[in-house]
């Protein structure tokens, strides 16, 4: 029979989850309209607002590192939690 502690913890860690992935979801989005209106920016204007649109796209290339990075991060230490939170209920043997 499952419990609803169980069933709980369950859907707290199916939130948590699915929290970490919309933040990171909008990083990479923020990254790659950045990205883009830097390209269009030198598109359209050329020599004339180079300094911005290559602004935009560094600022692009950052917000998609930094996505990744936390990205992995965030599941190595949610996996680290999970382990200590979860070590006491496995059984040896």
């Amino acid at each position: 029979m499952v419990e609803k502690a169980d069933v709980q913890l369950e859907l707290a860690q199916e939130r948590t989850r699915l929290a970490r992935e919309r933040t990171i979801l909008a990083h990479i989005r923020t990254g790659f309209a950045s990205f883009l209106f830097g390209a269009a920016v030198l598109g359209l204007f050329g020599d004339s607002l180079s300094f911005v649109g290559t602004a935009f796209i560094l600022v692009g290339i950052v917000f998609l590192a930094t996505s990744g990075i936390s990205y992995l991060r965030s599941n190595q230490r949610v996996s680290h939690l999970l382990d200590d939170i979860e070590r006491p209920f496995h059984r040896n043997g």
